[in-house]
């Protein structure tokens, strides 16, 4: 195992020769009491125990873990002690035992003494782990090893790296954690599911007080492009300290543990056979070329300066390239018309570049995409699919405001004569709820708890609305084979995508064949971006995948340069498709 630079703080022992002149008025067990807040809180206390750790040295929350040197029988009580003390820090070492006086408080929920006065008394081997596993029963099995030096003998797996480089750390469990609505309906199944859940994870500190860390301790103190922690991910070896912060329990890591690559990237999606249409959809994750501005950078969601530009444009193009779709419905690109440097035309441009060929066009609607910032678009591999009928878009309805216009277009394959209507689509998202709660639509609106967040209503008229927009053959084109694909910002079991369902729309992910998902957040998995087709689109699928080159990965490998050092820019960057968005790119194989 590598140790990081904190460990040798942390492993230090002295030589083992129990004192007697460790006197405990008050046992740590007794201070930490068998509940929630101590017992002693507020009151002067006088205890003694081993030092088992000396946690962020120089910092404002450093402070020294002791344990019981007699513990008592009652194992709801914890038998290590947090001593919130600068100075203290900087004069003892693990194994030596402590002689301590102090006030009983909580810190941030943790059993603490402050205003200490403290001396040695003695020394002895550092105690050997107590043995932890995942799931805990309930949050009070945690209340119960507070402060307590523990080992997990089992393989856990990473479910989140979103704080890996700016805080140092990464959420384990002991299975990979799900969005409660991706599974279930919204309501007391979700919560229920989602509240069991919770007694499954916990969060690993790399023990550094700081943010921004360089090098990033996680997985083996060289986080890189190639060098990753992508979620599904397991780990091994897993030893550290338990401590409670406003963000909830933690585990300070004692030592790095073995992190396995057990979710491997995959470079290319599944291929297609020559004789079938590939249709996809992708986040290009605010890609703003800020043309039209008086002045492009920052952009206004987007690139803070032309090098990230550039930087965000290769890892967009890298994953474009490599799906070898022929229709592709493009989200949050720039609302910023259809000219040489618009940011479609762009796309287009770059892409046909990176495959050496004219290979791509853009889908232009005569039509206003609406006033949003970003809007949806479609380009298609003219070899492989010609235009049928005109590009259409709504802005009426739901798409006023909130959900984005949706476009949508016909096309024909070139070694086939059915024609098939693509509608790319991205519904208002779960954020910022509703300011006035005046009117009945501004609580449906609102987060009701039942897991769905913010708009849900809003999203669910855009369903109906669409369903009924696309009944009217908006294209010119009568046909039955439809599709609709895009960031639906619900998740599978939430009642916008179950509208559409219930609309007669049959749901591409194919049931029993894997778990599909394009999101990570917060820890939980599942998927916004969804792809549904009419019955008799349906029946023409052969493959549905969506390919994980961005949900998976530290949040840290996208272009940005911000709270990089110099160095970290160029180790952290490659111009490849993985971290290229948040969301994954959905592709959908039909044989006509």
């Amino acid at each position: 195992m590598k140790l990081s630079v904190f460990t040798l703080l942390v492993l230090a022992t002295g030589s083992c020769a129990v004192s007697a002149a460790c006197q405990t008025e008050t046992p740590i067990a007794a201070i930490q009491g068998d509940v929630k807040q101590s017992p002693r809180l507020n009151k002067t206390v006088s205890t003694s125990g081993v030092v088992i750790a000396v946690l962020y040295p120089d910092s404002k929350a450093a402070g020294v873990l002791i344990q019981s040197l007699t513990p008592d029988n009652n194992p709801k009580t914890s038998e290590a002690l947090f001593i919130a003390d600068k100075e203290l820090v900087k004069k003892v070492k693990p194994g030596q035992q402590l002689q301590v006086k102090g006030k009983v408080t909580e810190l941030n929920g943790m059993t603490a003494l402050v205003d200490i006065t403290s001396s040695v008394c003695g020394q002895q081997d550092a105690p050997k782990p107590v043995t932890a596993k995942l799931p805990v029963q309930s949050r009070q099995d945690w209340e119960a090893l507070e402060g307590q030096y523990l080992s997990f003998p089992q393989q856990l797996v990473v479910n989140d790296s979103y704080g890996l480089s700016r805080y140092g750390e990464v959420l384990l469990a002991d299975k990979r954690l799900w969005v409660a609505t991706e599974l279930h309906r919204p309501g007391k199944a979700a919560n229920a599911f989602e509240q069991q859940q919770r007694l499954s994870e916990l969060t690993l500190d790399d023990g550094i007080f700081k943010q921004n860390p360089d090098p990033v301790v996680f997985p083996d103190g060289n986080l890189s492009a190639s060098n990753t922690v992508r979620v599904g991910d397991t780990l091994k070896n897993l030893q550290g300290y338990l401590i409670e912060t406003k963000q909830g329990y933690r585990l300070v890591a004692a030592q790095v543990p073995d992190f396995e690559a057990s979710n491997a990237r995959t470079e290319a999606p599944k291929a297609k056979a020559a004789d079938q249409i590939r249709v996809a959809s992708f986040n290009v994750l605010n890609f703003f070329t800020g043309e039209t501005a008086a002045n492009p950078f920052p952009t206004r969601r987007g690139a803070t300066n032309a090098n990230e530009l550039q930087r965000q444009q290769a890892k967009m193009i890298a994953a474009l390239s490599r799906m070898d779709a022929d229709v592709i419905g493009l989200l949050e690109v720039e609302n910023n018309g259809f000219e040489k440097r618009s940011a479609l035309a762009t796309i287009v441009r770059e892409l046909n570049k990176a495959v050496g060929e004219e290979r791509y066009a853009f889908v232009k609607p005569e039509a206003s995409q609406g006033n949003d910032a970003i809007k949806v678009a479609i380009i298609y591999n003219q070899q492989k699919v010609t235009e049928t009928g005109k590009a259409a878009v709504t802005a009426e309805g739901p798409f006023a405001y909130g959900s984005r216009a949706p476009l949508a277009q016909s096309f024909t394959a070139k070694t086939a004569s059915t024609a098939f209507t693509v509608s790319i689509n991205h519904f208002k998202s779960k954020g910022s709820c509703p300011q006035q709660q005046t009117s009945t639509l501004d609580k449906a609106n609102s987060d009701n708890k039942d897991g769905q967040g913010c708009w849900n209503q809003s999203r669910v008229e855009a369903a109906k609305a669409l369903t009924a927009w696309l009944q009217t053959q908006p294209t010119g084109v009568n046909t039955p084979h439809q599709l609709v694909i895009g960031d639906l910002n619900a998740y599978r079991q939430e009642d916008p995508v179950y509208s559409l369902e219930q609309a007669g729309w049959v749901h591409l992910a194919l049931q029993g064949e894997t778990e599909h998902y394009s999101y990570v957040y917060k820890g939980r998995t599942g998927s916004l971006d969804h792809a549904l087709a009419s019955k008799s689109m349906a029946k023409q699928l052969t493959q549905f995948q969506h390919w994980n080159i961005n949900a998976d990965e530290p949040a840290v490998l996208d272009y940005n340069t911000e709270f990089k050092s110099e160095a970290q820019q160029k180790t952290l960057y490659a111009p490849d498709p993985f971290r290229s968005s948040d969301h994954d790119p959905v592709l959908i194989d039909f044989k006509f």
